[in-house]
């Protein structure tokens, strides 16, 4: 049987006649796709979208089951690599990052690359991410406006990992720009969202060439690198992950994934606590509120939307017969609306016991970075508190990201 590979798709319009999303991919960016979300969780808990050529997981049965099955990849079997990638440096990390992986090396360079992170000291994080916020302060200006805030809130958690991989202070700003132009064209090619141009893939391609040349160099002598890019050198030898390149990739990757994903937590955090008075009062008075409200904002509001999953052979899923190379959509943020993972699960709650959430993934993929993450995110947010973070004006200029499965808010004056 010939496999089935599902390009992505040119984005219909975002919206539909009910304004809600048009389909999956433009509920990122939507002002509140949650309505829309809850409904496919309850109602199509997995289907076909036949418009667009993929399937979807929404209830949280279908996406856990999508995300533990053997036979859901992250990239088909035959593109490993999106063929607009292909011919220059992104292929090169993209390629490599064991998130997109399911090859034989994958298991043990998932192994080096969880036990770096988490055999991190979070005392020494948290210390780190504390100093770095003030000397932001510094850079940049006394005055916390709604676009400080927001270059506040990309800056900070990027460059607490960059500390912590050894890059040198003086390197932060092109490395912001780097990342965004690999991240960029990453998406685009993966998701269709923003759509591809030539200017876009040359950027790309640049970014992520200049990434690999400063984490080589980095890596490359003892006394530059941080304690993270050690532990994860230390743990590759230990497993016998000896291929340089997949090393350096996968240290570039901690900034890859964090670099939206902690700063759109900050963000969504700031305008949960800008909706809600009364909570921006306890959290206020008694700032280890900040852990649960993170943990509610991130089952409520899910940073990563969704992710995507191939079939490696025909097989059956969700009681529905799929055939090799068909892509599912697996929508994390309806997950996390579904009832049956979270009783009421449209109330905003940050003394709900026991929340469940699917934010980081679930599986052989699921993100090993979550206590790093949260804490860093735990510990912006409070630092922005404490400057007086304009929260009535952040709705006014409210944008979201363009994005396919990343919702990312943009605050702007």
């Amino acid at each position: 049987m010939t496999a089935r590979i599902s390009a992505p798709p040119v984005p219909a319009p975002p919206f539909s006649a009910d304004h809600s999303p048009a389909h999956v991919r433009a509920a990122p960016s939507h002002p509140d796709p949650y309505p829309y979300y809850g409904r496919l969780a309850r109602e199509r808990p997995f289907f076909r979208d036949e418009a667009n050529g993929w399937w979807v997981a929404a209830s949280a049965a279908a996406v856990t089951e999508v995300l533990t099955s053997a036979i859901c990849l992250t990239r088909p079997l035959s593109e490993p690599i999106p063929a607009a990638l292909q011919g220059g440096a992104a292929a090169e990390i993209f390629g490599r990052l064991v998130r997109l992986r399911d090859d034989e090396a994958r298991g043990r360079l998932k192994e080096a690359v969880t036990n770096a992170v988490r055999g991190l000291d979070l005392g020494e994080v948290a210390a780190l991410a504390h100093r770095r916020a003030a000397e932001l302060d510094d850079e940049l200006g006394p005055r916390l406006d709604e676009a400080t805030t927001t270059q506040f809130m990309f800056a900070l958690p990027m460059q607490v990992i960059a500390l912590l991989l050894g890059i040198p202070r003086e390197r932060f700003g092109d490395v912001m720009g780097w990342l965004a132009a690999y991240g960029t064209a990453a998406a685009s090619a993966g998701t269709g969202i923003p759509a591809m141009t030539p200017d876009l893939l040359r950027s790309g391609h640049h970014g992520a060439q200049a990434l690999l040349d400063l984490a080589s160099a980095v890596g490359s002598a003892d006394a530059q690198r941080g304690p993270l890019f050690q532990a994860l050198l230390r743990e590759a030898t230990r497993l016998g992950c000896d291929d340089e390149r997949d090393v350096i990739a996968n240290a570039l990757g901690y900034m890859v994934q964090g670099f939206a994903g902690m700063a759109s937590l900050i963000g969504l955090t700031l305008l949960a606590l800008a909706r809600r008075p009364e909570l921006l009062r306890q959290v206020e008075a008694d700032r280890t509120y900040l852990r649960p409200l993170i943990q509610e904002v991130a089952r409520c509001d899910t940073v990563t939307s969704s992710t995507f999953r191939f079939m490696a052979r025909d097989g059956r899923i969700a009681g529905h017969n799929l055939r090799q190379g068909d892509l599912i959509i697996v929508l994390l943020a309806a997950a996390n609306r579904d009832p049956a993972l979270n009783p009421e699960p449209d109330r905003f709650d940050i003394a709900r016991k026991e929340p469940k959430s699917l934010e980081f993934g679930a599986g052989r993929h699921a993100c090993p970075a979550d206590k790093v993450a949260a804490l860093i995110v735990e510990i912006a947010v409070g630092h922005l508190l404490t400057r007086g973070v304009p929260l009535e004006r952040l709705e006014a200029g409210l944008s979201y990201a363009a994005s396919g499965h990343v919702r990312t808010p943009l605050f702007k004056r």
